[in-house]
């Protein structure tokens, strides 16, 4: 009996704790630039703040991607962004690892997006009553991964 009631428990828990990523859990396997866009003005020696509007945008480099999102205030964070060159990422292996289903493709000029939904992260915004919260842009040299979107310029 104790070990059904056990397995019972253990399946609730898994049920129940369901680990939610952020950009910046998966930033710091790449070589690239990691950007947050936020309403919280920042400075400490391994960012970039830039006044961006009302917002700031603080870079940095991708390993330091989750100790700059830890000092943060959560709720002042509009976004996230990733930017690597084409030889650090393989795109299919990237959407295959976050879960990602494609919800729409377009090409803009030299530019080539992909809009998708990954249920490990949170955020999301709606388009067409379909759930998206990546927005991936190729050009020549970078992909640049938003979280919903890419809130900043390529």
């Amino acid at each position: 009996m104790y070990k059904f009631l056990s397995i019972i428990l253990i399946g609730i828990l898994l049920f129940f704790y369901c680990p939610q990523y952020t950009l910046a859990d998966i930033a710091q396997e790449y070589t690239g630039t990691f950007y947050i866009y936020t309403y919280q003005n920042f400075n400490t020696e391994f960012v970039q703040t830039t006044k961006n509007g009302n917002g700031y945008i603080i870079s940095t480099e991708t390993k330091n991607a989750k100790e700059l999102l830890s000092l943060l205030n959560k709720n002042l964070i509009q976004g996230m962004s990733l930017a690597v060159e084409h030889s650090q990422l393989d795109l299919a292996t990237f959407l295959h690892k976050t879960n990602s289903k494609i919800i729409f493709n377009e090409n803009i000029d030299e530019l080539s997006f992909i809009y998708a939904y990954s249920p490990i992260f949170n955020e999301h915004i709606t388009y067409n009553e379909q759930k998206i919260n990546l927005q991936i842009c190729k050009n020549q040299n970078l992909i640049h991964i938003g979280i919903p979107l890419i809130l900043g310029s390529m």
